[in-house]
């Protein structure tokens, strides 16, 4: 599915915002030009994993390069665009785009203490989870059953994908001031 974009470089997400507030991708690289996806920006988080090339994924000014097994977390409106550098088929880079309010609506304590914060922190365009940090595996795990639960569609798939953005958003709050900063700039 290409990425589609309006003027000002808007990503237009396809979900809905208000049943379930998140939609998943896979295979987009084998239909972009040279396996890369343009700059772009939403209002919503994204989670995207390298699974089998080098990729470098751009936030902002900074070229972050993905290993196979690594994931990044991407905050809202920051202009972000993706570029496969090794392997002889496009990567599949699973991803997700989603709103905060998946995991709790916007009136609610969970939301203002946990998601809100994180939304508003200037100083944290993005985080990597790296395959090789222990401290990563948990979260990385996460990551990936909300993969698989998207590829099959069980019965309250939904559900273990809530659980689970919910459980990452736990990881980063639970981390939140030791996280790695920078200074990009928002949208």
């Amino acid at each position: 599915m290409p990425i589609l974009l309006d003027r000002q470089l808007r990503e237009q997400i396809p979900h809905d915002a208000v049943t379930f507030p998140i939609t998943f991708f896979s295979d987009e690289l084998a239909s972009l030009p040279d396996w890369a996806g343009p700059l772009h920006w939403h209002p919503d988080f994204e989670i995207a994993s390298a699974e089998c090339g080098v990729l470098d994924y751009q936030v902002g000014q900074q070229h972050i390069r993905l290993e196979p097994g690594d994931s990044i977390f991407v905050n809202g409106n920051m202009l972000h665009g993706i570029r496969q550098l090794s392997g002889d088929e496009p990567d599949p880079m699973p991803n997700i785009v989603f709103s905060g309010t998946l995991a709790a609506p916007e009136t609610s304590v969970i939301y203002q203490k946990y998601i809100l914060p994180v939304i508003g922190c200037g100083t944290l365009p993005f985080i990597v989870f790296r395959h090789d940090e222990p401290d990563h595996s948990e979260v990385l795990r996460l990551i990936g059953e909300i993969y698989a639960a998207f590829r099959k569609q069980d019965v309250c798939f939904e559900m273990t994908v809530q659980r689970n953005i919910s459980r990452i958003f736990e990881y980063i709050c639970r981390n939140f001031e030791s996280l790695p900063r920078s200074e990009e700039s928002r949208i």
